[in-house]
């Protein structure tokens, strides 16, 4: 595991060279809430209460929203995958003594680390510009359960992307799914809207899907919009689903890694 704690030290310390990408991923916290607050603000106009929510729990659920999904990088990563298999140069992952999904998962930890930096800056900043009152758990069960729960919907997400970025082995362009899925995965996510809005049938479904669980589900728990009981139950899930993806990812891989001529093989 050294290798890999290795991997995320040297990416950590690479996002100082991407320094306008960084400030990008803040303002883009900043947009989300500004967004939030102008949307929700008209549609709370004379009313206390939409699906639950008071119009602070709202902002506050944006706030923690945007913090997780400014942590997720892994769209990048079916990305380069595929544009490094058309390109010939995937061949770095395939050379170097570490396995290419578990590579990506620890190169987003380190990424992703460094971001975090930023971001919490630009929560602070949300949340003292539109004067935010917090509406936080007071559960430590929760905060734990959303704590292990961020980390392995991270996993998750990067295992996804490198199963889609691996089918680019077999089929020559994937750009077209690629975009496609990736307004489907923000809103199943609930990066756009709680999903608590949904029709309850539509939750009932979700519930057992992984996506409600990489942002929805510990920003629940954090403002304290769900008990610790469905915290556990979110993390057997994702867990769950976080080893089916990567292990179908690892399988595919291994299939259809033997079709790759790229460089320097």
């Amino acid at each position: 595991m050294r290798k890999y704690f290795a991997v995320a030290a040297v990416l950590f310390k690479a996002q100082i060279t991407y320094r306008f990408d960084v400030i990008l991923n803040a303002a883009a916290t900043i947009w989300r809430v500004l967004f939030a607050w102008v949307l929700w603000g008209a549609i709370f106009n004379g009313r206390g209460y939409v699906g639950g929510f008071t119009f602070q729990a709202m902002l506050s659920y944006y706030v923690v929203s945007s913090f997780i999904g400014s942590l997720d990088l892994s769209q990048g990563v079916s990305g380069e995958i595929s544009s490094r298999i058309r390109g010939g140069t995937f061949s770095k992952y395939m050379v170097i003594p570490s396995r290419p999904q578990t590579h990506f998962i620890f190169q987003n930890f380190g990424a992703g680390l460094y971001y975090a930096l930023f971001t919490v800056l630009a929560a602070v900043f949300c949340v003292a510009a539109f004067r935010i009152e917090l509406n936080l758990a007071d559960s430590l069960v929760s905060y734990l359960c959303a704590a292990a729960m961020v980390p392995a919907g991270l996993a998750f997400m990067v295992g996804y992307h490198f199963l889609f970025g691996v089918c680019a082995f077999k089929f020559e362009d994937i750009g077209f799914f690629w975009h496609m899925q990736g307004a489907v995965v923000e809103f199943l996510t609930g990066a756009l809207i709680p999903l608590s809005l949904l029709p309850a049938q539509v939750t009932a479904v979700l519930r057992y899907l992984p996506f409600t669980y990489v942002n929805y589900m510990p920003a629940m728990l954090i403002t304290g919009r769900a008990g610790a009981g469905e915290g556990l139950f979110g993390l057997a899930v994702i867990t769950v689903w976080g080893v089916l993806v990567m292990t179908t990812g690892q399988l595919l891989y291994d299939r259809l890694r033997i079709k790759y001529d790229g460089v320097g093989i």
